[in-house]
């Protein structure tokens, strides 16, 4: 576990330790207050469009977040460096599973500050309180970046930094469309996360609850998931040759 850790660490600190993190953050929340300015272009419909852009931009942060992983990994094997660590005591599951906690962990952080940022400007633009929908929609789109995870650290491991990115959000987007490529058996095998789950954007804009039971077996079901996909990567991985 403390090797698992010790890589996690590794993974969150190169990542919250940029100062472009902090400052896209700053960005995401400026564009969120500026959505209160479209009351007229939108009808007023600005509350529900400040709400929806704070939910789209999160998801957009936690995919480029995972993504960051899909660089890291290939690097540190084509450099040797993943060589060196996994001669002394550190196993190869160990590994992988430490940056999918690393990943995991950065990308709370950065999520859960766009969401705190984004329901505080909303609170102080309409002085309303903030709905139990709107932290629940933001919950559970942080909660995707589990699965999310376990899918970058899986092309990432397998592929080189080139291809690793870009079939990463690929999948992701077909992971946000399972509700309809379901239907397609030879396209779709159940192999891929459906991230659909996540997704109540509707429920936060009309404040609509979501069930507490649906939040905790979502949540069940994202760990179960990449619980899986690592031991699948794992697999591959084991018997992966590294220079």
């Amino acid at each position: 576990m403390s090797e698992i850790m010790a890589i996690a660490s590794g993974t969150w600190k190169n990542i919250l330790r940029m100062k472009v993190v902090y400052f896209l953050i700053f960005c995401v929340w400026v564009l969120v207050g500026i959505a209160s300015m479209y009351e007229i272009l939108t009808i007023g419909h600005h509350k529900p469009l400040m709400m929806d852009v704070s939910l789209v931009l999160n998801a957009i942060a936690a995919s480029l977040v995972v993504l960051s992983v899909t660089f890291e990994i290939p690097r540190e094997l084509r450099q040797g460096v993943a060589a060196t660590l996994l001669t002394k005591s550190l196993g190869r599951t160990q590994y992988l599973a430490g940056k999918a906690v690393g990943i995991c962990v950065a990308g709370f952080v950065i999520c859960a500050l766009i969401a705190a940022g984004s329901l505080i400007i909303y609170a102080l633009t309409f002085s309303e309180a903030i709905a139990g929908p709107m932290f629940q929609a933001h919950f559970l789109l942080i909660i995707s970046i589990i699965p999310m995870a376990s899918m970058a650290v899986f092309f990432a491991t397998l592929f080189p930094e080139v291809a690793a990115p870009v079939l990463t959000i690929i999948a992701i987007w077909f992971a946000y469309s399972t509700g309809i490529i379901a239907n397609i058996p030879v396209v779709y095998g159940g192999l891929l996360p459906n991230l659909d789950l996540f997704n109540f954007k509707s429920h936060a804009v009309y404040l609509k609850p979501i069930p507490i039971l649906y939040m905790i077996l979502v949540t069940v079901w994202g760990i179960a998931y990449a619980l899986f996909l690592l031991m699948l990567t794992s697999f591959f991985f084991k018997v992966k040759d590294i220079k």
